[in-house]
């Protein structure tokens, strides 16, 4: 019995100490970071909202932090080649991810990805969103939702939607417009955004659900397309004279692009709190505020806790449309 005692004394006695030896390293991972440049990881090709964001970010947090904060652009396979460089990283803090809501589309859309992205990746903080927009070629006779449902629905297949290719997230929110609108109309994949777009403004396709940035509402208030719906719950302060789709008697099409940053799986709490404050901080600035006011980006920090949360709900529920409706990714 008295062995028993002591070899279990010993033993409570070693975890302790392990467990003191532990507790140095979370307080210097949240008090002392960062310890070298840090890089910000963009899954796709500079000059798009992501780039912007964390070109605008960086900035921010390398004066926080008293270090360098380097932008390296990693685009291809929709994401995936970024994705996976950032979640094979060290799970140090110092190599971040700033992506969008592609993210939650990955292993669903593309089987031959090896990536886990809800345990392979850690969730940082969400940044922001922009409302999603239904367009239609100048060219459609059908001035508004009612007349266009009516429209695709007495011509099924006949009319076109592009997209930025086949498994991307514009094909995602047009296929989501279909089911809402029990219409039947035929996908063209371009090989980005901007072709996608130049294909609907010529009138080479019908229809697009886009980002809505600043550069996608212009194309509205200067007639090179025409703007349907907003899907959200409020009108653009933009484009105030477009409806939203509850308005336009789509409820159930609600769709956002939002923005988020990430890190590598298995960073320390405490870093993870860390790195979401100085983050929040950062999106507080006014002169950054102002900026994303002007792309028409809603602002939304939040905390750890809550962007992880956001991101398995938007996870599971990509997922669901996917494997419902068989869309696969070509990359």
């Amino acid at each position: 019995m008295v062995n028993k005692f002591l070899r279990l004394n010993r033993l409570l006695h070693t975890l302790c100490l392990g467990a003191a030896m532990a507790l140095p390293a979370v307080a210097f991972a949240s008090t002392d970071f960062p310890q070298k440049p840090v890089s910000i990881v963009v899954p796709a090709t500079p000059g798009g909202t992501a780039d912007l964001l964390a070109r605008l970010i960086g900035p921010k947090l390398a004066q926080k932090w008293g270090q360098p904060v380097v932008v390296e652009n990693k685009p291809g396979a929709g994401g995936l080649i970024g994705s996976a460089y950032v979640a094979r990283a060290e799970p140090d803090g110092h190599t971040l991810m700033l992506t969008f809501s592609e993210l939650a589309t990955l292993p669903s859309i593309n089987k031959s990805a090896r990536l886990d992205v809800v345990n392979d990746l850690s969730t940082i903080g969400r940044i922001g969103s922009l409302r999603v927009i239904l367009l239609g070629s100048p060219k459609l006779k059908a001035e508004n939702v009612s007349d266009l449902v009516k429209l695709l629905k007495a011509n099924p297949g006949q009319y076109t939607y592009s997209s930025n290719g086949a498994g991307s997230t514009l094909q995602l929110y047009a296929e989501i417009f279909k089911r809402e609108a029990q219409v039947d109309v035929m996908h063209v994949p371009y090989r980005g955004s901007v072709e996608a777009s130049t294909a609907l403004m010529s009138g080479e396709v019908d229809l697009l659900v886009q980002f809505a940035s600043g550069n996608v509402a212009s194309y509205v208030t200067s007639g090179k397309a025409r703007g349907y719906a907003i899907a959200s719950p409020q009108r653009m302060p933009a484009l105030p004279d477009v409806p939203t789709s509850e308005e336009a008697g789509l409820p159930g099409f609600q769709l956002e692009a939002w923005y988020g940053l990430f890190a590598p799986g298995n960073v320390p709490d405490a870093l993870r709190e860390k790195i979401n404050r100085d983050l929040n901080e950062a999106l507080s600035m006014p002169d950054v505020q102002e900026r994303l006011a002007s792309v028409n980006m809603q602002v939304q920090p939040g905390s750890v806790a809550e962007f992880e949360s956001f991101f398995r709900k938007e996870y599971e529920e990509w997922g669901e449309f996917i494997r419902t409706t068989g869309i696969q990714s070509n990359q």
